[in-house]
């Protein structure tokens, strides 16, 4: 009753007083796990902690998947795993074998499941598109699976417009090239982002210089400060490059480009809105 309470308070707003009775931090709190196996009952998991404990370790999770363009503030662990599967697939056993793993991430505070990147990386490939879920997904997963090709400054809430990771900054870059494609030819039925998100995320030498090629040609299409803006976008980002474009990025610098890409959408769009 204590805990049904409490979070029937949180879910309204309210501030959760944890210090006395049955629901005090350092009281032992135990989670089991079960799933139907034939005609037994297998264990999942059993977990056993104090309310505190579970309380942070929850908490730290919802701290990771904090994403600027969210449009809730808690995405539960169902739409985590809906996001690693097809809308249309009949087939979800790949969810439910990433559920126990995934729950036990959050509540022990322990690195994410591989599976649950490849899932959210699979959908990425065959949606040509990232949304706020997958973004939210993907910043969670570097923030706590620490890899030396995301690095933190990365894994920003919004736009670090300081960061000079060069995925990053690629992605960034994808961004402005394809919002200048739009702007020159709006309701065109295939932008760059439909042709070619893949490849320039994977082999970024054999895409941008063509795309930068093209993005000029667009520009001429533009009113002159609209031109000149998104001029020295491009320049201001190519001097952000340290080095010439990859010949290939790895899946741990395609999801820096990624949330480089879904980074900069989300400040154009907020620009937008502003006006």
């Amino acid at each position: 009753e204590d805990i049904r309470n409490a979070v029937s308070a949180l879910l309204a707003g309210e501030t959760v007083d944890f210090d006395e009775g049955r629901s005090a931090p350092d009281t032992d709190f135990y989670l089991l796990g079960i799933a139907p196996n034939a005609a037994r009952l297998s264990v999942r998991f059993f977990y056993r902690n104090t309310i505190g404990e579970f309380l942070k370790n929850v908490q730290a999770h919802y701290d990771r998947l904090r994403i600027a363009g969210g449009q809730t503030r808690y995405l539960s662990p169902w739409w985590l795993l809906q996001e690693t599967v097809s809308e249309k697939a009949r087939d979800k056993s790949g969810m439910k074998n990433t559920a126990a793993a995934l729950l036990r991430s959050i509540l022990t505070n322990t690195p994410y499941p591989s599976t649950l990147l490849s899932g959210v990386e699979l959908r990425i490939r065959a949606e040509r598109e990232i949304k706020w879920r997958k973004a939210a997904i993907l910043k969670a997963y570097y923030t706590k699976n620490r890899h030396p090709q995301v690095p933190k400054e990365v894994c920003t809430v919004s736009l670090n417009e300081q960061c000079t990771n060069t995925a990053y900054v690629l992605g960034r870059l994808f961004a402005i090239l394809e919002r200048i494609q739009s702007e020159a030819n709006p309701g065109v039925n295939a932008t760059i982002k439909d042709k070619y998100f893949n490849s320039a995320s994977a082999t970024p030498a054999r895409v941008f210089p063509m795309l930068i090629d093209l993005a000029q040609k667009h520009l001429r299409k533009l009113a002159g400060g609209q031109r000149i803006y998104f001029d020295k976008q491009i320049s201001g980002l190519c001097s952000l490059l340290q080095e010439s474009f990859p010949d290939r990025m790895t899946l741990p610098q395609q999801g820096s480009f990624q949330l480089g890409y879904y980074h900069q959408r989300e400040k154009l769009f907020e620009k937008k809105e502003e006006k």
